[in-house]
């Protein structure tokens, strides 16, 4: 298998690999394939080893549609360090995207300031506290549709079956039993990388996101060797500050472009 040199596309790769996906090498790109979960856009993906030349880009459309002839969506990742597009033009004119995360690093976290009191912090166990994920995604996401719950039930069962397996763990925080908070951090290989670092709205500005990502990195840390955690943002969202005042330091800008599903009607 060839390498994949940014740690943001490395650790996709990664936890794709623990979830049960196929990885597989074509010539001149990856294929990741979640068939559990087919509408999960960074499930299923390609992934090209450097920007697209003048003219690759409506090769690199023809191979994904080879490879997923059953998907709405087209993702495709660019595996790299620094952000670099290629013929960008050629690929928004196909009607993609592009997504522009940095990548951002840790060995030793910072002690966050502390969290409210009033809330409890849990690694999730019982099939009731495995429900509230999907409540909790469901009242904050604009998409209500039938295909996006199926989505999101699918990710937190994924989420449950890692935690199970020892490969980390989903914590969350709770007040009065519901939860407002919540993320994964699962681990290989040295790498530990964060998913879907959430906090309902109406509790923001609490600490409960710090006192989440430093408590998973202890609980992590003590069933396997971390040698660095991994944690990919949007650079103008305002969580990336929370992470850099926890210890974590720009290391890479990563590129993915992206067409969702056309709207009907």
């Amino acid at each position: 298998m060839a390498s994949v040199r940014s740690l943001g596309f490395r650790t996709d790769v990664m936890l794709r690999r623990m979830a049960g996906a196929t990885v597989e090498e074509r010539e001149g790109f990856i294929v990741v394939r979640t068939t559990a979960n087919p509408t999960f856009y960074w499930g299923n993906f390609l992934l090209f080893p450097q920007p697209p030349e003048a003219g690759a880009p409506e090769r690199w459309l023809r191979a994904f549609e080879a490879e997923f002839p059953e998907a709405a969506h087209v993702a495709i990742g660019v595996d790299g360090v620094d952000g670099a597009l290629g013929a960008a033009e050629e690929l928004r004119a196909l009607g993609l995207t592009e997504e522009r995360s940095v990548v951002l690093t840790a060995q030793v976290l910072a002690t966050p300031r502390p969290a409210d009191p009033t809330f409890d912090l849990r690694v999730l166990r019982t099939d009731e506290e495995w429900h509230q994920p999907v409540e909790f995604r469901e009242s904050v996401d604009e998409d209500d549709s039938a295909g996006h719950r199926e989505f999101v039930e699918r990710r937190v069962a994924e989420f449950r079956a890692l935690t199970e397996a020892g490969r980390g763990v989903y914590l969350g925080a709770f007040v009065d039993g519901i939860l407002r908070a919540g993320l994964g951090l699962f681990a290989a290989d040295g790498l530990a990388r964060y998913q879907n670092v959430e906090t309902h709205p109406d509790f923001r500005g609490r600490g409960l996101a710090s006192t989440l990502i430093v408590e998973a990195a202890r609980l992590v840390r003590e069933q396997q060797r971390v040698e660095q955690f991994v944690i990919v943002a949007d650079p103008s969202y305002f969580a990336v500050d929370i992470y850099r005042r926890l210890g974590f330091r720009d290391a890479e800008q990563q590129v993915q472009w992206l067409r969702p599903p056309r709207s009907v009607g």
